[in-house]
C-alpha cells in the first residue's frame, strides 16, 4: 500500500500560485514580462505579446500594400491601428501584469526585427554589475507565419498509349485469327467488332 506523498507547503504555494495566473486567450500560456507580455488592444481585450504579432504578420499577408495595419480583435472583431514599431509598442495591461509574480511585474524592452520577436536580457554581471556586460545575451523567436508544406503525391507512371497498343494490337490479332478462321461473312463482322471494342478499351484504360 502506497502512501501518498504529503505536498511541502512551498511546492503547494507554488502550484497555487502557478495555477492563478492569468492566462493569453489564445495560447493558453501564462503570461510574462518578455514574449508574453499582456498587450491590450482598443477594445480593452488583453492578449500576449507573441500571438499579436503572430496575427500581425498574417494580417500583413492579407493586407498586401496597404498602408496602415490594423488588427482586428479576434474576441469582439473591433480594429486596432497598430504603432509603428508594431505590438510590442501596443499599451500593456498593468491589470494583469500586477497579478504576475513580483519578479515578473517589471516589463521587460522587446522590439521587433522583421520577422523576429528580440529581447536583451538585462541580467547584471555578479561582478561588475553592469547590464550590458558580456554575461547578457539576445533571445529572438519566430514570429513568420508558419508554411504547410505538402507531401508530394505519387501517381501511377501514365505509359504512352501508343508504346502499348501496339501489343494490345498483336494480341487481338492473336485472338481474332484463333477463334475467326473461318470465312463466313459473320464471323468476319464479329471479329471486326471484337478488334475496334478491344481497341477502344485499352484507349480508354491507358488514357487515364
Amino acid at each position: 500500500m502506497q502512501i501518498p506523498r504529503q505536498e511541502v507547503p512551498g511546492e503547494l504555494q507554488k502550484k497555487l500560485s502557478v495555477a492563478s495566473q492569468p492566462e493569453c486567450s489564445i495560447c493558453y500560456n501564462t503570461y510574462d514580462n518578455v514574449f508574453k507580455t499582456p498587450k491590450q488592444l482598443e477594445c480593452t481585450h488583453t492578449f500576449c505579446l507573441e500571438c499579436l504579432s503572430r496575427l500581425m504578420v498574417v494580417t500583413l499577408n492579407d493586407q498586401e500594400g496597404s498602408s496602415s495595419t490594423r488588427l482586428s480583435c479576434p474576441f469582439c472583431r473591433h480594429p486596432t491601428m497598430l504603432p509603428e514599431d508594431g505590438p510590442p509598442a501596443l499599451a500593456t495591461s498593468q491589470e494583469v501584469l500586477c497579478k504576475l509574480p513580483s519578479h515578473q511585474q517589471h516589463e521587460e524592452p522587446v522590439w521587433l526585427e522583421g520577422e523576429k520577436l528580440c529581447y536583451k536580457s538585462s541580467r547584471q554581471d555578479a561582478i561588475s554589475g553592469a547590464p550590458d556586460s558580456p554575461t547578457g545575451f539576445c533571445i529572438c523567436i519566430d514570429i513568420g507565419a508558419s508554411k504547410s508544406v505538402d507531401p508530394p503525391v505519387q501517381t501511377r507512371p501514365r505509359r504512352s498509349v501508343f508504346f502499348t497498343l501496339p501489343k494490345v494490337f498483336s494480341y487481338v490479332m492473336i485472338r481474332m485469327f484463333s477463334f475467326c478462321s473461318s470465312p463466313s461473312p459473320c464471323y468476319v463482322l464479329l471479329c471486326l467488332l471484337y478488334f475496334y471494342t478491344a481497341m477502344a478499351a485499352a484507349r480508354c484504360f491507358y488514357s487515364n
